[in-house]
C-alpha cells in the first residue's frame, strides 16, 4: 500500500515568510559571510550580514537544517532565521515547497505560522528557563527532540508554544536567542557611527530605540544632529526612553553651554522623576552655566524632597558659591517650609558664600532657631 500525504494548496505556493517590523528601512545591497562558533547542534557555522549601499548593516540571517522528531519519526527542518541589527528577532523564511509540521507531520496552518512568529519575537519568553524534560512529561516523550501532542505537553508551557509543535518552537526560540544573537550585536557594534545610530533611532520598534540610545555613550561622538535627536526623546511620553536619552550624554558633551541650556528647557517641561534624572546628569558636567545655575536656584522654592536635596547636592558638587546664587538660596531661609529652609541653611553653612546679605540672613536664621 502506498500512502499519499495530501497538503493544503497554500503549502506548495510561494515560500512561507513571516517577519516583524524591520529596524531599518534601508535595502540590502551586499551580503557578507562570517564564520561563527554557535555552540549548538546545527551543522552550519555561517552568519550572513546584509549591508546597505551606505555600508550599514541592515539585517542578519542564518540558514538552519536540523532534525525535529515526532513520535520517533524525524524530518528535517529547513528554515532561515533573521535578526535585526540590534539583535532583535526579525523573522523566518522557508524554502519554496518546505513547510513546518506538527504531530503526525500535519503542516502548520497560516494561523500557526503567525503564532510562531509572535512567540519567537518574545525575548523574555519563559522558554529560556525550561529544559526539554519540563516541556514534555517523561511518560509522553519518546526520546530527546520529540514533539508531543498538545495533551501531553506540560500545561504551564502551552501558552508559549505552537500546539503540537512544542519542541520545534522551543528549538527555534533557543537558536534565535542563543550565541547567534550576541554575535549579531557584536558585528553591529563594529560598524557603529553617528549616522548609523540615527537610522536605528528611526525604527518603529521601541526596543531598537533603547538599544541605539544605549550604544551612543562610549561608542560614538555626539554630533549636532545626533544630539538633537537624543534631546527629542527627553519628554514625558516614555520614562525609560527619556532616561536612556539622558544617560547617553557624555560628560565631555556637557561642557557645551548650548547643551546645558537645552537640558534646562527640558527640565522645565518634564515630570518630577525626569527632573531628578537631569539634575543627576548635570553632576557629570565639568562646570555649570551661569544661566542654568540661576534658573535651578530659583526653582528650589517649588522643589521638595529628593529633587530639593539633589539640586543642592549638585550645587555643592560644583562648589557653587557665587553671590547671586547664594542670595537666591538664602531667600529660602525664611520659607514656611521648615524642611526647605533647613536644607538651604545646611548648604549655605557648608559652602561659605562671601556675601554680606547672605551672612546677614544666615545669622538671622541662627538666632531664630538658636543655632
Amino acid at each position: 500500500m502506498i500512502g499519499i500525504l495530501l497538503l493544503p494548496a497554500w503549502v506548495t505556493q510561494e515560500p512561507i515568510r513571516y517577519f516583524q517590523a524591520p529596524a531599518l528601512s534601508l535595502k540590502p545591497d551586499t551580503v557578507l559571510a562570517y564564520t561563527v562558533d554557535f555552540k549548538d547542534d546545527v551543522d552550519n557555522d555561517t552568519l550572513f550580514q546584509n549591508r546597505s549601499k551606505e555600508g550599514y548593516p541592515v539585517s542578519y540571517f542564518r540558514r538552519i537544517k536540523t532534525s525535529v522528531c515526532f513520535d520517533n519519526k524525524c524530518r528535517l527542518v529547513d528554515i532561515t532565521l533573521y535578526w535585526n541589527v540590534t539583535g532583535r528577532y526579525l523573522g523566518f523564511e522557508l524554502p519554496k515547497g518546505e513547510f513546518l509540521s506538527k504531530t503526525e507531520h500535519e503542516p502548520f496552518t497560516p494561523v500557526e505560522y503567525a503564532r510562531l512568529n509572535e512567540l519567537l519575537a518574545d525575548p523574555f519568553s519563559p522558554l529560556a528557563n525550561f529544559s526539554y524534560e519540563e516541556l514534555v512529561p517523561k511518560s509522553a516523550s519518546a526520546g530527546a527532540g520529540v514533539d508531543a501532542v498538545s495533551s501531553a505537553t506540560a500545561k504551564n508551557v502551552l501558552e508559549y508554544v505552537v500546539e503540537g509543535a512544542v519542541y520545534t518552537t522551543y528549538k527555534l526560540w533557543h537558536l534565535i536567542y542563543g550565541p547567534a544573537r550576541q554575535e549579531v550585536v557584536s558585528l553591529t557594534e563594529q560598524r557603529l557611527s553617528p549616522g548609523f545610530l540615527l537610522k536605528i533611532l528611526e525604527s518603529p520598534d521601541a526596543s531598537d530605540k533603547i538599544w541605539a540610545l544605549n550604544h551612543i555613550r562610549g561608542y560614538v561622538d555626539l554630533t549636532p544632529e545626533l544630539r538633537k535627536t537624543v534631546l527629542s526623546f527627553i519628554d514625558n511620553n516614555q520614562f525609560n526612553r527619556a532616561e536612556r536619552a539622558i544617560n547617553a550624554l557624555e560628560p565631555k558633551a556637557l561642557r557645551s553651554d548650548t547643551l546645558q541650556l537645552a537640558l534646562l528647557e527640558k527640565y522645565v517641561r518634564v515630570n518630577y522623576a525626569l527632573k531628578n534624572q537631569l539634575i543627576l546628569k548635570l553632576k557629570e558636567a565639568p562646570r555649570l552655566n551661569d544661566q542654568l545655575k540661576t534658573a535651578l536656584a530659583r526653582s528650589l522654592a517649588s522643589a521638595n524632597g529628593e529633587l530639593l536635596s539633589n539640586t543642592l547636592d549638585l550645587f555643592q558638587h560644583h562648589r557653587v558659591a557665587d553671590p547671586e546664587t547664594g542670595r537666591i538660596i538664602a531667600g529660602l531661609l525664611q520659607n514656611d517650609n521648615n524642611f526647605l529652609a533647613r536644607k538651604a541653611f545646611t548648604y549655605l553653612k557648608n559652602v561659605k558664600i562671601e556675601d554680606r546679605i547672605v551672612e546677614k540672613q544666615l545669622n538671622a536664621y541662627r538666632l531664630k532657631h538658636n543655632l
